[in-house]
């Protein structure tokens, strides 16, 4: 039986104000079809009383088993339900974590009180409201991995490059944590000498390095395990194999082309034949086995990919195409295919995922309530320059009842509502990541007169979950109302394109109060309770020129 904690009233107050305008307008709606009285007379009187006169524990009970959007309902239209349910922090907490986007995690070691950990989640979210931008602790970067690409996951810095690969742990100590600090040359971590590398995907929290290379025409993926350069213990084998199609045999790589992601037992690679002009996507299920036939192809054309939750992958392009990978035996399904509003060309996209449940941790980011970031630029654009943020709402992706996979679905019944467009410019370098319902971004502050390398850049945190009005307690600026760009202003085709384009997934947003130079903030992370910032030092005199890298990291 679940013990009734009291919390205060007001709190309570407050929530049911908030969410029940977030959750549609609940408080207009009737109690869910399992607890409504349709007739009238003595057996709607009856139903009520004999509710209403089990013990205050017996009620908690049953409301707990109702959705969070059932729960405010049931509370919005009677006075009693709605005093239990101020006076139940097992309630309050199936709500806040509904309205913040989280999933409970069952955990029979923590003995934390409910109702501490309903105020932890509370004062958690609002922490990310008043994070302080001058309480910046600093993670060197070594000198040979200065210019390698950069990546943070997971409480973790991966660096790599054509000859090293290095994780770095960030500080200070983070739950976490699984890896300690790692460097190794890529040629002991693979099993082919004399090869140009192509891409690396690095996962610390399932001790997991994948390095593509590629020798004269041949393609090689070795897997191999961080902490021994070995074979990973859970992997089919020490290498993938390509099933590609037969046409693609014996046919030049565009190295500039690969690009490899990975989440659990899923690794995907993309690649383009120089030779025929074709892409081809493909996916392993790397414990299982080193073959794969789940693999798609096309022709060229810009796109990139992302995997959403354990058994969809998302091919972002002109369109967004949604398809199953849960069965690996065979190429993947299309459950759905969105239409943008305009011809785009997709830089890049990302869903940032969280690491496996560690330790004490009481909750993850809902899988099917995320957000999904896509950068872009306008397709036979006159302003090269523009490039287009698209944050939207991963649950338009697990909502496809009554969609027609053969159909495509216009932008205008799926987007509006469930996206949100910032414009950016390629001249300051978009700077923007994600993770959960958080999405942080820089923005410059005014235009200056001399130029680009002039710009002074701000950090916007952007909250986007239900209760962040609630959450915020009078801190940040309120986004509700729709914003909307003009297209034609950026294009030089004959055929106009949709006019203007409004979107309106509302939000939260404050606004950090340091001030960061053009050169100084090169690239933005951020996930569960820290933003990582990439900072550069430019030293120089008439004689020399002298670059170092650091990562500064602000815990929330």
């Amino acid at each position: 039986m679940l013990g009734a904690q009291r919390s205060s009233t007001s709190t309570g107050a407050q929530i049911i104000s908030m969410t029940s305008h977030s959750y549609l307008s609940m408080a207009e709606t009737s109690c869910p079809s399992h607890l409504q009285v349709v007739t009238r007379g003595d057996r709607q009187l009856k139903f009520k009383a004999g509710l209403l006169s089990l013990a205050e524990e017996l009620q908690f009970y049953i409301l707990s088993f109702l959705p969070c959007q059932d729960i405010l309902r049931c509370t919005s239209v009677c006075k009693a339900l709605r005093q239990t349910y101020m006076s139940s922090s097992e309630l309050q907490y199936i709500v806040e974590l509904s309205g913040q986007q989280l999933l409970a995690v069952p955990n029979t070691d923590n003995h934390t009180p409910i109702s501490k950990r309903l105020q932890l989640l509370r004062d958690k979210a609002h922490a990310w409201f008043e994070f302080n931008s001058h309480s910046i602790e600093t993670v060197s970067i070594p000198n040979e991995l200065c210019y390698a690409n950069k990546i943070v996951t997971r409480g973790h810095l991966c660096l790599w490059d054509q000859d090293f690969a290095a994780i770095i742990p960030t500080l200070p100590k983070s739950p976490q944590h699984t890896v300690e600090q790692w460097q190794r040359t890529l040629s002991s971590v693979i099993s082919v000498p004399h090869s140009d590398k192509l891409e690396v995907f690095m996962d610390p929290a399932q001790n997991l390095i994948v390095v593509v290379c590629v020798v004269g025409e041949t393609v090689h993926i070795d897997l191999r395990a961080l902490d021994s350069d070995g074979v990973h213990p859970q992997a089919a084998g020490p290498r993938l194999f390509l099933s590609a199609l037969q046409e693609y045999e014996e046919h030049h790589i565009d190295t500039e082309s690969a690009k490899l992601k990975g989440l659990g037992r899923h690794v995907a690679l993309r690649w383009i034949s120089l030779s025929i002009d074709m892409w081809q996507l493909q996916i392993w299920d790397w414990q299982h086995s080193t073959t794969s036939n789940c693999f798609l192809s096309g022709d060229i054309n810009p796109f990139d990919f992302c995997f959403l939750g354990n058994n969809r992958l998302l091919v972002v392009g002109d369109a967004l195409k949604l398809y199953s990978i849960e069965d690996m035996s065979r190429m993947p399904q299309l459950l759905a295919c969105f239409l943008m509003p305009v011809p785009l060309l997709p830089i890049r996209c990302f869903l940032p995922t969280e690491p496996q449940m560690q330790g004490q941790q009481t909750y993850i980011s809902n899988p099917e309530h995320q957000l999904l970031c896509m950068i872009t630029f306008l397709n036979e654009a006159f302003s090269e320059n523009e490039r287009f943020v698209f944050i939207i709402s991963t649950r338009i992706f697990f909502d496809l009842d009554g969609m027609a996979v053969a159909t495509p679905i216009p932008w205008n019944r799926w987007g509006p509502s469930n996206t949100r467009i910032f414009q950016h410019n390629w001249e300051w370098k978009v700077k923007v990541h994600l993770s959960g319902n958080r999405v942080l971004q820089a923005f410059p502050v005014g235009t200056p007169d001399l130029g680009p390398t002039h710009y002074i850049f701000k950090l916007h945190m952007m909250d986007f979950s239900p209760l962040a009005v609630t959450n915020r307690r009078g801190l940040g600026r309120v986004v509700k109302e729709p914003s909307t760009i003009d297209f034609n202003d950026f294009t030089d085709s004959s055929e106009e394109v949709q006019d203007l384009i409004t979107t309106s997934l509302p939000y939260v947003e404050v606004v950090s109060d340091r001030e960061f130079k053009f050169e100084e903030l090169e690239d933005i992370w951020i996930d569960k309770d820290r933003i990582y910032l990439l900072l550069a030092n430019y030293e120089s005199d008439h004689s020399s020129f002298e670059l170092s890298r650091k990562l500064g990291v602000i815990v929330v």
